[in-house]
């Protein structure tokens, strides 16, 4: 992401919907045809259980030269249309320029000179450079769906309301589950040590209600041999009595998910502490990685954006906790700081801002970014005002430790709905003092687009990240 100086309204751009693929007409064959199939060639798979041609059946790919997922294929060839042709063209130009010498023999035109034996050569070389370069590009995406298409067979038990005897539903497939609802789920894995889970699940725990606003299901795999628990780990953090996660769904079979995780372990990473991966409502691959924890705020920015309307999310302005206790005092804290931000009273704002410089600023600061202090940003024309708050959760840590997440609606953006999602981290010495905030984050959030921008604001001010140009590699899930 490149640095720019801040500006509290960042703007959005609409998101790319992805084609889905077409798909086979499929004709069963009769009952006698099958059975003739089976006594000759046992080992062809040719019908699922529901007695239709199997897509998935491997096939060899001329082009990869290994056998690959017929359904990937499929898939490949109906979002890459003319890559095929392409290849083709640079084969057949290699090799019609490599044998061009032979050929004006072989068909009585006089012979090619130097220059143009060495040009013929060259053309060759160049036109066989770009088939290689092409069919590596190919590789590379049928892997990446290969492997995104391997994900469908994993199983999954989704979490029950709290009202059911059971913590889990029956389990259920990736496919199926993407089948069996309205709004098709997004899905994100987690794979590792205890302690990288430990800080993956802390930043989600802190998200959860958006979690379950965007539909995303988070699954934890532990390595072998370890006791961890992500259902009994979060439900200690939580200080409420409910004891529900709508987000965090069971593994189930968690041989299969390691399996998998073996599948997308790096060549050049040995025994990784931590492997990730999130797949979108369609099952496609949308990020993925290793060993570092990704930033969850910018994924839920670019890719698990909320499924439901803009006006649902702001349908709950923050207001006083009724509980004593922390809430209360940490919520008055919340709208003490908005009052401060939208009215510029910079006297207010630093009242309410710690004093302890935050990392995350820090880093960008690092890097080369810029800071707006909070004198440039409460200023007229540059704050925020008019600026609406709703759809409050607050999350404590502990007496000295606590987390806000707001959803913001700022005034005149020239767009009819635009919302974005704050999280907030407040600190104290003691129960007894007043909560500080420490880091405030604010990200574009709505169904439609993704985010361009992201800030961070400290007790310095604010720095911008801005989102660049996505570079397309086509490795995906990982490796």
């Amino acid at each position: 992401m490149k640095l720019s100086s801040a500006v509290y309204g960042a703007t959005i751009i609409g998101a790319l919907r992805p084609v889905s693929g077409f798909q086979p007409v499929q004709q069963p064959f009769s009952t006698q045809a099958q059975s003739q199939i089976t006594r000759q060639h046992p080992s062809t798979k040719l019908f699922n259980q529901l007695n239709q041609f199997d897509v998935s059946k491997p096939v060899f790919d001329l082009f990869s030269l290994r056998t690959i997922r017929g359904d990937a294929i499929i898939r490949y060839d109906a979002t890459n249309q003319s890559e095929p042709i392409r290849i083709q063209l640079y084969a057949a130009s290699c090799l019609l320029f490599l044998a061009s010498p032979t050929l004006a023999e072989a068909l009585d035109f006089d012979p090619l000179t130097l220059p143009g034996r060495i040009a013929t050569v060259a053309v060759s070389v160049l036109s066989g450079g770009l088939f290689v370069r092409e069919c590596k590009k190919r590789s590379n995406q049928l892997n990446r769906i290969e492997k995104e298409l391997n994900t469908e067979g994993l199983p999954i038990r989704l979490p029950t309301n709290a009202l059911s005897d059971q913590r889990y539903t029956k389990p259920i497939v990736l496919k199926q589950l993407r089948a069996s609802k309205s709004i098709p789920p997004r899905v994100l894995a987690l794979y590792g040590e205890d302690e990288k889970l430990k800080d993956a699940l802390k930043g989600l725990w802190t998200l959860g209600k958006r979690l379950e606003q965007a539909s995303v299901y988070v699954v934890c795999i532990p390595t072998v041999g370890s006791s961890f628990r992500a259902y009994e780990w979060v439900l200690e953090q939580q200080s409420s009595m409910d004891k529900t996660i709508p987000w965090l769904a069971d593994a189930y079979d968690e041989k299969a998910w390691r399996s998998y995780f073996k599948e997308l372990t790096p060549e050049d990473t040995i025994n990784p502490s931590f492997l990730w991966f999130g797949l979108n409502s369609n099952g496609r691959s949308i990020g993925s990685g290793a060993n570092e924890v990704p930033t969850w705020l910018q994924l839920l920015g670019q890719h698990f954006r909320p499924t439901m309307d803009d006006f649902e999310l702001m349908d709950a302005p923050i207001a006083v906790a009724s509980s004593e206790g922390g809430e209360a005092a940490l919520s008055q804290s919340v709208q003490d700081f908005y009052a401060a931000l939208t009215t510029g009273n910079k006297e207010a704002m630093d009242g309410t801002l710690s004093k302890t410089e935050s990392s995350q600023v820090s880093e960008v600061l690092n890097a080369g970014g810029r800071v707006d202090s909070w004198t440039d940003c409460l200023a007229d024309g540059a704050r925020p005002e008019g600026m609406e708050v709703s759809n409050a959760e607050v999350i404590i840590v502990s007496d000295t430790e606590a987390y806000t997440t707001v959803i913001e609606s700022p005034a005149n953006t020239g767009l009819d709905s635009a919302t974005l999602l704050a999280v907030q981290e407040w600190t104290r010495s003691s129960s007894e003092k007043k909560w500080e905030l420490a880091l405030h984050q604010t990200i574009p959030w709505d169904a439609a687009n993704k985010a361009q921008g992201t800030l961070r604001c400290d007790c310095r001010g604010c720095v911008a990240l801005t989102r660049t140009p996505e570079r397309q590699t086509f490795g995906g899930l990982i490796g």
